[in-house]
Order: C-alpha cells, then structure tokens, then sequence
C-alpha cells in the first residue's frame, strides 16, 4: 500500500471517529440530554446553520457559480419529501415528542417521527461529500489532502452531537439512533477511500454542485423543523444554545483555515 493510500486512510478514520465522538458525548450525558432535549435540539440547529451557511456555502460558491440554485433546489425537494412522503405516512401525532421516549426498549418507539430520516439522508450525503473532498485533496497533494481533512475533521464532533440528539429528541429508538449515526460516521472514510481510488480530477463544479445540496439539507432541517421545535421552550436558555451552536461551527471552521 502507498504512503498517499495511508494518509487517506488515516485522515477519513480520524474525522469518522471525531463523528463517534460527538455521538458518544450525548450518550454518556443521555439523562442531561433529556433534561436540556429542547435546549440541544436549539444548539443542533445553530450547529446545522452554521456549518450550512458559513462552511458549506462558500466553498461550494468557489467551485460553482451555480451553488445558491443548488441550495434552493435542495431546500424544495427536502420539503416535498417531508410534506409528501414522510409526514403524512409517520403520523402527525409524532410530531412533537421528547428524549423521554427514547428511554424505551420494544415496542413504543416502532412508530419514531420521520424527520429522523430526513436528518440522516441530509447528514449522510454531508458525510460522503466529506469523504470525496478528502479523498480528491489526497489526489491532487498531501498539503491540500491535509489542509481538507482538517476541514472535514473541524465539524465531524458537531455533526455527532447533532445526529444523535436529533434521532434520539424525535423518539428513535437507542440503538437504532446508535446505528444511523455511526453509518453517517463511517460514511467518511468510506467515501474518502472510493473517491481515491475510483475518481480521477473530479469537476469542481460537480463537487461544489455536491456541497451545495448537502448544504440546502442543513438549512432545511434547522429552518423548518428544528427552529419551530425548540420555541416549545421559554426562557434564554434556547437562544443562548442555538448562538452557542451558531459559533462552535463558525470557531471549528476559523480554526480549520
């Protein structure tokens, strides 16, 4: 195996285990998380805007000129999926719901909100550009490879903290929430491996194409459904994590550069 093939591996392993960190986070303060559901689902959502407008959206504008049409193409296809496919097929009643019911073990949490499906297709397709843009830097140099992979690794721990407080506030069951977070995880190296090894000077402008509909999921799912949820709490304590959320993506991605 090369020296170039074990920097790629090396690099998507790390960023998919930074994602399995911020997973774990939750996990190992699931009674806080419960307590404070409405407060971190506030804080998923600053984490998702951030990492949407002020990551995501430059870069794909410096790849395609064509990014916002992208953005607002992504943004109408997740309202349709949700509005015609998944909402009226999950159930209105299970729209607003707590991380209580993720305490259960059989049969209550069968019926989860299906937003937690949007969440993961948006977080997933994140998790593969990822990969692609590690695997393609890798391509080109070993300084653009490395100065990507810290890109990516910057905002994994954020995407893990969002994931599974997302899955888990919506009322999907533990271990199922465990499961699709760790396929967003592991979705990076995966994908960073295959694009070295299968894509050859990837368009910029297919890649940035890529980036901006991931980054339309974001603002979607943080817009539409995480935003209205959280105004279910009253007080500051909201405000101050969807700012907290808001900044943690602006400081990893100054930190990145």
């Amino acid at each position: 195996m090369s020296e170039q093939w074990w920097h790629v591996l090396f690099a998507g392993s790390f960023a998919g285990a930074a994602t399995f960190a911020g997973m774990s986070l939750v996990l190992l303060k699931e009674n806080w998380s419960r307590r404070h559901s409405s407060s971190l689902v506030s804080f998923s959502a600053g984490v998702l805007l951030g990492v949407g407008v002020l990551h995501i959206l430059p870069e794909a504008m410096e790849m395609t000129v064509k990014a916002p049409l992208f953005i607002l193409l992504a943004f109408v296809l997740f309202y349709f999926f949700e509005h015609h496919l998944l909402i009226h097929a999950g159930h209105e009643e299970q729209h607003h719901v707590n991380l209580e019911v993720a305490d259960c073990h059989g049969d209550c949490c069968t019926r989860p909100h299906p937003m937690g499906w949007v969440a993961f297709i948006g977080m997933g397709l994140h998790s593969v550009i990822d990969g692609m843009i590690i695997g393609t830097g890798f391509e080109v140099s070993y300084d653009l490879g490395l100065l990507a992979a810290l890109g990516v690794i910057a905002h994994e721990v954020p995407e893990g903290i969002a994931m599974i407080a997302i899955l888990l506030h919506y009322g999907w069951h533990r271990k199922k929430a465990i499961q699709l977070t760790s396929f967003v995880a592991l979705a990076t190296p995966g994908a960073a491996i295959l694009t070295f090894a299968l894509v050859n000077n990837l368009s910029q402008s297919v890649l940035g194409a890529l980036l901006a509909t991931a980054g339309g999921s974001f603002i979607y799912i943080a817009a539409s459904d995480l935003i209205p949820e959280s105004h279910r709490s009253r007080g500051f304590s909201a405000t101050l994590a969807l700012c907290g959320g808001i900044l943690l993506a602006w400081t990893a991605g100054f930190l990145a550069h």
